[in-house]
């Protein structure tokens, strides 16, 4: 799948979903709640028989993900399990209204050429919850290590 085709085809899944969860938004942080959903609406689109959209993903192979010395854990990890070459799209997900940004570091490293991990694409989403449900606040993406 080309990128421009991933780019859109996860913003529209975005949209959708922000859309539908407006309700559930207005409650406040809902982070994992809304994760999970998500991960779900981009399995129809992306998971082949060798592709897989997994939320919570924290594994490298047979060990588990690092950046900088420390464990990571993607919110969603679009992937072939196991290898490394159909890393598509690493996605990091905040429901704040004053996000605090502390995962755009992640997205670099793991969209870095030579990083170990060479994600093809990373998005960092920021979703409004409150008075600003169904807000998309912050919707960025990353390549080679660095925002688009």
């Amino acid at each position: 799948m080309e990128e421009t085709t991933i780019i859109q085809t996860i913003e529209r899944t975005v949209r959708e979903l922000v859309n539908e969860q407006r309700n559930h938004l207005k409650r406040g942080r809902v982070e994992r709640t809304f994760t999970t959903d998500f991960a779900s609406k981009l399995k129809p689109p992306f998971e082949t028989e060798n592709i897989t959209v997994d939320p919570f993903y924290n594994r490298h192979g047979e060990a588990e993900k690092r950046l900088n010395g420390g464990i990571i854990e993607l919110d969603i990890a679009i992937q072939e399990r196991g290898i490394d070459p159909n890393n598509l799209v690493a996605i990091e997900i905040e429901t704040l209204n004053k996000p605090k940004r502390d995962d755009i570091e992640k997205l670099k490293g793991l969209t870095r050429k030579g990083g170990g991990y060479e994600y093809k694409l990373g998005l960092f989403l920021v979703v409004g919850i409150s008075e600003k449900a169904g807000e998309i606040l912050v919707m960025e993406w990353y390549k080679n290590g660095k925002l688009l």
